[in-house]
């Protein structure tokens, strides 16, 4: 009787410690998991710590079916089995616990009601908080600056609806201070799959909000200066897509709106001629060149502007080129005016010509007198002839045509020299210039008695030119020679005309004589217009010289030249193209 007595107290102990273990693993487990969330929600890139709890959790809670499927338990053995899941469970929730506390981030467990129910040492000195006896149990909404609890609470609300949710707000820490944060939210659920907390990491991003709203503000004052500035700003690709342009730019092509423009090439507005050019521009700046140019476009009105742009590379982070950034500006009216005023200059030039004539109008009437005279001669004599002397009338003949002739080709010379007329460049021999303008001043030569030094290299490649033009220049330079040496005695009535090859790309033209000096404090204005030493001078054909010599795409200059005296210079650029049969 006594033995079953204490079989029974036994069955009834051991029945008590199932029970006991049963109820121990419940709680463990429920513990277990809500760490097992934090822990993996504030360190989800760590994987092996969130395997690692796993791992632990399985291990420190015996499945249950080893404990209903014991058919009898000994006392001894229970009691064991209790003191070892019983440590195995405190070492379990030591690992949840120190994991939680060592995350970089703070992280916060929170009730539905806003309650915090845990915090992380990061936690506390974000929030500025000595002891977590002094914040658990508080409503997270104490620290949330009033301007965001709404926000906060709608966030809370989606959370516990199932949702994710981030938020970025001000908080106001223990100690007063505010600090901008974003919080990224989870639900937290039981084994049943109920929602019982809400796991928030916060992090702080004052310095980071700080930074961006300075970068805001450097972004906004960048785009108020572009979209003020008067000129066109705009960006494009390497295709010549418009990527971006302001209202200066928009008004340029009579644009309305920025979708007139944006996403259309560049080449749809510009003057094909021109095309090329820009093409050769754009791939020089997409390596990281910059250049410039001067091109016409159509608006969308359909008019036609002059526009000229300077094109800059914009450069990524990485440090390779983006896009090209063009600065433009209108430049139609200074193209027209700069029309008007070369149509003025040739007017000009044109009465200058006919100033010089009419300077050497007493010389050109005598060089015309004599083949006239001779004309007149040969016809008397041909009057007076025997009619059976035919050799010596042919002869007389062909010396009345000769002259006619030249008396025709001076006559033709003049009027060539003087007609208004259209600048036309075109392939030029230099010898064929200099002896045409050496005709124009034979007669002032042979009755002043000076000499010319002539040296033209010989097969020399043909100048691009306006003939009438440069014969005008050599003409103003080799008159202001003549005049120089006028004076000197006749030994040194000398004037050397040179014409050689500059380069490879350009010829030069040398008229120098053995005059006096001009004075160092007046060569500087010696291409100023309505400058002049002359007391009888206008002072406008060294500046007409000067804008004739650039417009060709050459230069003019004066230079001192030890034993010569004063020596003009000017260069042509050579052409590709053979000297006209006519030449």
């Amino acid at each position: 009787m006594i033995n079953e007595l204490n079989i029974l107290i036994l069955f009834g102990l051991g029945l008590l410690i199932v029970v006991a273990t049963i109820s121990l693993r419940m709680r463990f487990q429920q513990r277990a998991a809500k760490y097992a969330h934090v822990v993996k929600y504030a360190d989800s890139k760590n994987t092996n710590v969130v395997h690692n709890i796993s791992l632990h959790a399985s291990h420190v809670m015996p499945e249950q079916s080893s404990v209903k499927n014991s058919p009898a338990i000994d006392s001894v053995n229970t009691r064991k089995t209790m003191q070892q899941n019983n440590v195995e469970g405190e070492n379990g929730e030591s690992l949840f616990r120190s994991i939680f506390e060592s995350a970089p981030e703070c992280v916060i467990l929170q009730n539905r009601d806003g309650s915090i129910e845990l915090v992380n040492h990061a936690g506390l000195r974000l929030l500025e908080v000595e002891q977590t006896e002094n914040i658990v149990g508080r409503s997270i909404y104490e620290l949330i600056d009033k301007k965001y609890c709404e926000a906060y609470s709608a966030m809370s609300k989606t959370v516990f609806d199932g949702g994710k949710a981030c938020l970025e707000y001000e908080m106001v820490t223990f100690k007063g201070n505010h600090r901008w944060m974003r919080t990224n939210t989870v639900p937290l659920r039981n084994s049943k799959q109920e929602i019982t907390n809400l796991i928030a990491t916060t992090r702080n991003i004052t310095d980071t909000r700080l930074i961006s709203q300075q970068l805001e503000a450097h972004r906004n004052k960048l785009q108020t200066i572009i979209e003020s500035e008067p000129e066109c700003v705009k960006l494009q690709d390497a295709g010549g897509i418009i990527m971006e342009m302001n209202p200066a730019g928009l008004s340029l092509l009579n644009a309305g709106k920025l979708e007139d423009v944006i996403g259309k090439s560049i080449y749809d507005f510009m003057m094909p001629e021109y095309t090329e050019q820009y093409r050769d521009l754009t791939e020089q700046v997409f390596k990281g060149g910059r250049g410039s140019m001067e091109f016409e476009v159509v608006s969308l009105k359909g008019r036609r502007r002059w526009l000229e742009t300077h094109a800059a590379p914009l450069f990524d982070n990485a440090g390779d080129v983006s896009a090209l950034l063009a600065i433009t500006r209108d430049i139609d009216g200074r193209k027209k005016n700069e029309a008007r005023l070369y149509q003025q200059q040739t007017e000009l030039a044109r009465v200058c010509r006919l100033s010089t004539m009419g300077e050497m109008a007493s010389s050109l009437a005598h060089e015309l007198n004599q083949p006239l005279c001779a004309v007149s001669s040969y016809a008397e004599s041909a009057r007076l002839l025997d009619k059976s002397a035919a050799k010596e009338l042919d002869e007389l003949l062909d010396k009345i045509v000769l002259q006619s002739h030249r008396a025709t080709q001076i006559i033709k010379n003049i009027r060539d020299f003087v007609r208004k007329q259209t600048p036309s460049p075109e392939p030029i021999s230099a010898d064929s210039i200099i002896n045409s303008v050496i005709g124009f001043v034979e007669p002032d030569r042979r009755r002043d008695m000076i000499s010319f030094d002539l040296h033209i290299a010989a097969e020399l490649t043909p100048v691009k030119a306006d003939r009438v033009q440069i014969e005008q220049v050599l003409l103003n330079l080799i008159s202001n020679a003549m005049q120089a040496v006028s004076e000197l005695p006749h030994d040194q009535r000398k004037i050397t005309i040179k014409v050689l090859p500059e380069s490879s790309e350009e010829i030069i033209f040398k008229v120098c004589n053995l005059g006096p000096d001009i004075a160092a404090d007046t060569v500087k204005e010696l291409f100023t217009p309505f400058y002049t030493t002359k007391a009888t001078g206008m002072g406008m054909g060294l500046s007409i010289s000067r804008s004739i010599i650039e417009a060709h795409g050459g230069r003019i200059w004066y230079r001192t030249k030890p034993g010569y005296g004063a020596c003009f210079y000017f260069t042509l650029p050579m052409s590709s193209d053979p000297v006209s049969s006519d030449d």
